[in-house]
């Protein structure tokens, strides 16, 4: 939850700044205004430390060295640095000289020695040229010139001439070293990269250390930053500072400062202040703050949605990815890691732990839900069909089609004559199929599963959207007509459509009621919100109509969740196809393989989409944003 924040003026004299400072790092409740410490850059030190940190990151895992010496750590940095560097100088030294041995071996090994020798005794100068390719058949070639060989679509040639003329077509090539010692460099420099990478892998016992250290002196420098941030009163007798502290934890400061000769008293947030905005969560909630923080910090003004977030998130990822045996292999894999791998993860690590297990139990539960796993068929009488919730919505709604006898009964039983005269869903739905009776296809039961999908992805949707409007009813009345006008857009649309719905064959609603009270709802709505708008907002209020456009294009947003989890269903059942037309070992292969790729591309696209719909269209109707997060002067420790 977010929790408002109090602006309090600390006095004191300069004696008992040092330890009031002190105390309110350990504290670590006081967010202190500093002026122009907002992109403020670490200290040279801090940065070498983190480089350093960084450059053992990528090394293997060794023993940690076991010490207090914190002081030395700027001096292992420089050294780690060091080492990297010249690495790198070496490594970039290699790749030049691989290049120039590969420019000039066309001509393999010389003495440059001789080419003097031969200059100066023989009054013979001796010349390497290349050209386009092609060039060696040309009859005007001067006879001095002879053609050596032709690579990477080059002519080369050596001249032999008493003194080098250009010539027409053809570029000289310089030479300052030979094949043999440009590769006896080569082979120095691979001798040396290999010393100084044994040397830096021997320094990384040192990584637990410079964390440590790193975050010791970063602490330093938050509090010598701190300290700094204040103003000198009375001939610097007293300082003055003025923070921000949770309304929550007045108590806590007032025990600190009774210990401090600190004087401290709230005092009025002015206009001009940047206020941070505190959240607290715990459990779920603080996983949910964890998602919201991907996107924006919520402003000092708005509600905490990271419980909103997180719960729409999940529901979101588990309908993307829509299969029950994807949620039940990364669930397993999710729970060795959290038991076994990494069994003592703390903070942010034990939270993504944490949700990954939550959405993937959520993507078995859903699957189970949907009768999806690795994208097989199964028959009506299937057990999983038990716990299907489509099964159930298609037994209803082809009941109710068979019942009323609307336009969806005259299509099957075209299509489906035996059907005709059939009461039971069941029976028609085992009627409604095509194929041998190895490979049957069940028609009926997966198109209306398909429709019942489409319905599910737009319903959860316009209640998404309902729900953020409703969030923010109290600071935009307009909300609540556009709230009335989705629910009747739900009860009008399926007539506009000639479309049976949930409230049709679930409540036996009759389409003449839906289709009246929805476009009076509708009407209502919008009439509501556009007067509302102009009673605000003066003659400019009659552009709130055009927020049915923004409301109807959300809307539609929610279809890829239908969408994604079609895709992922349809390669899933192509997988198997092609897994079942080869060899057994072929087979296997193609269902790792391809179900791997699938799983992979379903992750990806419930990540991104399920947090879209709760960045984008979701928070458009009840999140204000740009908001910066409450960073109190506190201790900071290793996670």
């Amino acid at each position: 939850m977010r929790i408002d924040v109090k602006k309090y003026l600390f006095v004191g004299t300069e004696e008992s700044k040092a330890p009031f400072f002190t105390k309110a790092q350990e504290l670590g409740i006081i967010h202190f205004i500093q002026e122009g410490a907002k992109g403020r850059e670490l200290p040279d030190g801090l940065q070498k430390i983190l480089h350093a940190i960084k450059i053992l990151r990528g090394l293997p895992v060794v023993e940690q060295l076991e010490t207090d010496r914190l002081d030395e750590a700027f001096l292992k940095a420089e050294e780690i640095i060091g080492l990297k560097e010249r690495i790198e100088k070496l490594l970039e030294e290699d790749r030049i000289l691989k290049l120039e041995i590969a420019r000039i071996e066309i001509f393999g090994e010389f003495s440059l020695q001789d080419l003097e020798y031969i200059k100066a005794r023989g009054q013979r100068t001796i010349s390497f040229l290349c050209a386009k390719k092609g060039r060696h058949h040309d009859e005007t070639l001067p006879d001095h010139v002879l053609f050596v060989a032709t690579d990477h679509g080059m002519d080369y040639f050596v001249s032999i001439a008493e003194k080098y003329q250009p010539i027409e077509g053809m570029v000289e090539m310089k030479i300052e070293k030979t094949v043999g010692e440009l590769s006896r460099r080569r082979h120095q420099a691979e001798v040396e990269v290999r010393e100084l990478e044994s040397k830096l892998k021997s320094l990384a016992k040192y990584n637990t250390y410079l964390h440590h250290a790193f975050i010791e002196h970063l602490n330093g420098y938050h509090l010598q930053n701190a300290k700094e941030s204040t103003e000198k009163a009375i001939e610097g007798q007293l300082f003055f500072t003025t923070a921000f502290v949770p309304a929550n934890k007045t108590e806590e400061l007032k025990r600190l400062v009774e210990e401090m000769n600190v004087h401290f008293e709230e005092v009025a947030i002015e206009e001009t202040d940047t206020i941070p905005t505190y959240l607290e969560n715990k459990g779920i909630a603080r996983i949910g703050e964890d998602l919201v923080h991907i996107y924006d910090t919520p402003s000092f003004t708005d509600r905490d949605p990271s419980l909103w977030v997180f719960f729409a998130f999940a529901l979101f990822f588990s309908m993307i990815i829509g299969d029950a045996g994807y949620g039940f292999i990364l669930l397993c894999v999710c729970l060795w890691l959290k038991f076994f791998k990494f069994p003592t993860a703390k903070g942010t690590g034990r939270r993504v732990l944490n949700l990954s297990v939550i959405l993937f139990s959520c993507c078995v539960a859903w699957g189970l839900l949907t009768t999806s796993v690795f994208g097989l068929s199964f028959p009506p009488d299937s057990p999983l069909r038990k716990f299907s919730l489509t099964t159930y919505l298609a037994e209803q709604k082809i009941a109710y089609s068979y019942r009323v006898k609307d336009a969806s009964y005259d299509a099957w039983i075209k299509e489906f004559p035996e059907t005709a005269s059939l009461t039971d869903p069941k029976e028609i739905i085992s009627k409604g199929t095509t194929g041998p009776a190895e490979a049957k296809e069940y028609v009926m039961l997966d198109k209306t599963s398909q429709g019942l999908m489409v319905e599910i992805a737009l319903m959860v949707g316009v209640v998404h959207i309902i729900l953020s409007l409703f969030r923010y009813l109290d600071r935009n009345y307009t909300a609540l007509g556009w709230i009335i006008f989705l629910i009747g857009g739900v009860l009008y649309i399926p007539e506009y459509l000639h479309e049976n719905v949930m409230a049709h064959y679930l409540f036996d609603l009759s389409h003449e009621s839906l289709e009246s009270n929805g476009l009076a709802l509708m009407g209502i709505g919008t009439f509501m919100a556009v007067a509302v708008a102009i009673w605000s907002s003066k003659i400019l209020g009659i552009l709130e109509v055009m927020t049915v456009i923004q409301i109807f294009a959300d809307i539609l947003s929610y279809l890829r969740l239908y969408a994604l989890g079609l895709a992922g269903g349809i390669v899933s059942a192509t997988v198997n196809g092609f897994a079942e037309g080869v060899f057994f070992a072929g087979g296997v292969l193609i269902l790792i393989v391809g179900h791997s790729i699938n799983i992979a591309l379903a992750i990806m696209g419930g990540v991104i989409h399920g947090l879209r719909l709760n960045f984008l269209e979701w928070y458009h109707y009840s999140f204000q944003g740009g908001g910066r997060m409450f960073d109190p002067l506190k201790k900071i420790d290793i996670e």
